[in-house]
């Protein structure tokens, strides 16, 4: 008897290993019954679209409204649980405002942290103080920040505080005397300097970057710190030029998103991420007035280069990290197809929400802005890295999507289980964490998840039994791919929820056939409930496409 059970194991397994199947197939009933009833158990959120947006519970989700924090090139410092949020003001650039939230649902206004006018310094009577940063050192905070002096030209510098929202006072030590000149005074820079940052290297190196003019435009430079505010100038390093794959080879230009049509070499705005021993130097280009200003990035072995953008030859925005893709191709249908969606979103800062990174940056208030300067306000979105270290945004988003863990109580616990499917391609994309946004790169459409025809299944197995929030959907990017409705989301013990619909009216332009990046079936659950795992069945009659499961559970 046991020889005929063991012939039998192996012929069971060597049919498996014959058909490359690891586990029987799965079945599913195409329908469930549910004991779930909407607005009394659940919310889908598509149900309280009402011409303008959706409702949502706030402390379990956000959506970037561009309504309560208008600063331009914002940059976050947390501490002891507080956010504090600086910028440009487009209220009055003469001044530095601070935000503080807690939430990031309600904010506090700080006005005025710094104000130039009240000392008699170095700058201009109308200073116009761009770009400050918020850094702690010792004890000490200091606010980095680009000004103009009495003679027209914009210099950096550093005042400092005994807390983040000031007042800050420029600074008097030694040899140092901030309130006579800038800090960070090099005469060389003739055409002016802007957009100064701070980076701490794991050993305790601090540098720091900002973008220099010349006759050539602009590019970003480096030096070391020796302390917070002095700068080893011996060690300037020209790091970044726009459209150029290095600093070595600045006549060769073949990255054209870099230097959008109107032709000006800008790159500014860098900020520096670390990631599997390399170094991330990111910046921004195309000119803050621009629809087209995104955020790209060059990569280097070293703080100080030599930074080297990914790029192929014949590709299209191989470096570009968050935004609106520019081209220089005429009449482009990428010209179109972020309308009403997005413009202008860069100058940007990377900051953590628990062990969640985010990446902050400002967008055009008026989202069909065609290239003028318009009013800017704080956006956020999330950070994640592929396999060998490289970064990657979800966003720009202009959809509701789930807050992170260390605000909402919540996190995603669909990002370490287990998937199986039927009739679906490339399942395991279902939470890798990346959401294609910018469908205008080659090769996007294979990092979704495809369904066929009929009815497709995905299951999600957890480590554990979790209570469990909400969920969102993630739909395909593609017009021709997009999924309406989802026959059942089940979560076992009648836990279902029956026709899930997609806001088309929020998230679908038909009139330039697209569909907004980052935009989801999203759910909402009033009444928690325990489950292990969940099941996803999806109806089409062609082809079809998801991007992502995100399931909130604690």
């Amino acid at each position: 008897m046991r020889k005929i059970v063991s012939i039998f194991i192996i012929i069971t397994v060597l049919l498996a290993l014959l058909t490359g199947c690891k586990e029987p197939v799965v079945e599913y009933p195409e329908n469930v019954v549910s004991e779930l009833t909407e607005d009394v158990d659940y919310v889908d959120h598509t149900s309280t679209y009402d011409g303008e947006g959706l409702s949502y519970n706030e402390s379990m989700w956000y959506v970037n409204m561009l309504e309560d924090v208008p600063l331009a090139d914002p940059q976050v410092f947390a501490e002891d649980g507080v956010y504090y949020i600086v910028g440009t003001s487009d209220r009055d650039n003469n001044v530095v405002d601070c935000y503080t939230t807690e939430d990031f649902i309600t904010y506090e206004k700080h006005l005025g942290i710094y104000n130039p006018a009240s000392f008699d310094g170095w700058e201009a009577k109308k200073a116009e103080v761009y770009a400050p940063e918020i850094y702690c050192f010792d004890g000490i905070y200091y606010m980095y920040y680009s000004a103009f002096d009495k003679d027209g030209i914009r210099r950096n510098s550093v005042v400092m505080a005994d807390n983040p929202i000031g007042p800050y006072q420029p600074i008097q030590k030694g040899s140092v005397n901030g309130l006579a000149q800038p800090v960070f005074l090099d005469k060389n820079e003739r055409f002016g300097v802007l957009d100064i940052t701070v980076f701490v290297d794991d050993d305790g190196q601090m540098y720091m970057y900002y973008s220099v003019a010349d006759n050539e435009g602009q590019h970003i430079v480096g030096v070391k710190l020796k302390n917070p505010y002095e700068a080893d100038w011996s060690t300037y390093t020209k790091l970044v030029m726009p459209g150029a794959l290095n600093s070595a080879n600045s006549i060769l230009k073949p990255l054209a998103w870099e230097m959008y049509r109107d032709g000006k070499p800008i790159v500014e705005a860098p900020y520096m991420i670390k990631s599997n021993g390399k170094y991330y130097m990111t910046y921004s280009v195309n000119g803050c007035w621009n629809k087209f200003y995104n955020v790209c990035y060059a990569v280097s072995d070293s703080p100080l280069g030599n930074y080297e953008k990914p790029y192929t030859s014949g590709g299209q925005w191989t470096n570009l990290l968050l935004g609106y893709p520019g081209t220089n191709i005429p009449n482009s249908n990428v010209f179109n197809q972020w309308a009403g969606f997005a413009s202008g979103t860069a100058h940007h800062c990377f900051f953590n929400i628990g062990d969640q990174i985010m990446i902050g940056y400002h967008a055009h208030q008026n989202r069909d802005n065609n290239s003028r300067y318009e009013e800017r306000y704080f956006a956020f979105d999330y950070l994640h890295f592929d396999e060998n270290g490289v970064p990657f945004c979800n966003g720009p988003t202009y959809s509701v999507q789930p807050l992170p863990e260390n605000i909402s109580g919540y996190k995603n616990v669909a990002a370490s289980a287990e998937v199986r499917s039927k009739n679906v391609t490339n399942d395991k994309a279902i939470n890798d964490n990346y959401i294609v946004d910018c469908y205008n790169l080659k090769g996007e459409e294979s990092k979704e998840v495809s369904l066929g025809t009929g009815y497709s299944f995905i299951e999600l197995k957890f480590d554990k039994e979790y209570e469990i929030g909400g969920i969102a959907i993630y739909n395909s990017a593609y017009y021709d791919k997009v999924i309406h409705e989802i026959e059942y989301i089940d979560f076992g013990n009648g836990n279902v929820v029956n026709y899930a619909q997609f806001c088309g009216d929020q998230y679908i332009n038909d009139g330039q056939s697209f569909v907004f990046p980052g935009s989801a079936f999203t759910v909402e659950f009033l009444k928690t409930f325990k489950a292990d795992h969940v099941v996803i069945c999806v109806k089409t009659e062609s082809a079809a496409a998801l991007n992502e499961i995100v399931v909130l559970g604690k």
